[in-house]
């Protein structure tokens, strides 16, 4: 089994270091792990994801004589999912010291939410556009005419 398991990691790693012909810096496992953004959201992600388990875990864990649960394990799961989603472009803005591009809140929202796969439809689901991707849209347009 572990044979079979360290072929696995020698394939992926194999594919992950491939030569770009088109664009050196795309790399598809680094794709695959942090979905197009910056890693160090990714990072705030798993962190925040961390903490919510925890204190989704502390709601439902009993305490005291009798034993007994704070919260049922949906309310804890909505209280702390809701706390992770409003806390996550809080975090994403402080960590990358400027505001959050919609799509990088978005999909870090959806990761509280629907953890592991929520970030990655919402990124399949937004068109790529300037307002969602946050680039510039180029040089203002002029629309006046020369009259004579």
């Amino acid at each position: 089994m572990f044979r079979h398991l360290l072929r696995a990691a020698a394939l992926i790693l194999a594919i992950g270091l491939h030569s770009q012909a088109v664009r050196a810096q795309d790399n598809p496992i680094l794709d695959i792990l942090f979905g197009h953004q910056d890693p160090r959201l990714t990072a705030t992600g798993v962190g925040l994801g961390v903490a919510s388990t925890g204190a989704s875990y502390a709601l439902t864990h009993k305490h005291g004589v009798p034993a007994t649960r704070i919260t049922s394990p949906g309310v804890a799961f909505a209280v702390t999912s809701f706390g992770c989603a409003v806390l996550y472009p809080i975090v994403g803005t402080i960590v990358l010291h400027r505001a959050l591009t919609p799509r990088e809140a978005y999909t870090g929202i959806a990761g509280c939410v629907i953890p592991f796969i929520g970030g990655w439809l919402v990124d399949r689901a937004l068109p790529h556009t300037a307002w969602y991707d946050g680039t510039p849209e180029g040089p203002p347009r002029r629309h006046h005419r020369h009259y004579r």
